[in-house]
């Protein structure tokens, strides 16, 4: 079995863009939980900076061999600048993955 769930949310003034993904899978004993997440703004500016704040990358794993399960949590964010007929936009952006993994436990 598989279930999906998408959500697309913009704002108002279409600077904000926000797209969230759920994804649960149940497959051989196992239960899969996958979640996306993905937040962008976009800024209008009169001069671009020299340099842009480097990209930050975070990961996580943890693993419960009690618990029969797993987790995996990665999140980069970042920031770029685009040129689009003669304006200059400045793009934040934020991505997050999270993936769980969980023995089902049947029940007879």
């Amino acid at each position: 079995m598989r279930d999906l769930i998408f959500k697309n949310l913009t704002s108002d003034d279409k600077r904000r863009k926000v797209i969230t993904c759920a994804e649960l899978i149940d497959q051989e004993g196992i239960r899969t939980n996958i979640y996306r997440h993905f937040v962008c703004r976009i800024c209008n500016v009169k001069k671009a900076e020299q340099a842009l704040p480097q990209p930050t990358l975070y990961v996580v794993k943890k693993r419960d061999s009690k618990s029969l399960s797993e987790a995996f949590y990665c999140r980069i964010k970042g920031s770029m600048y685009v040129i689009n007929n003669e304006n200059i936009y400045s793009i934040d952006f934020i991505h997050s993955l999270r993936i769980s993994l969980k023995k089902s436990v049947v029940n007879v």
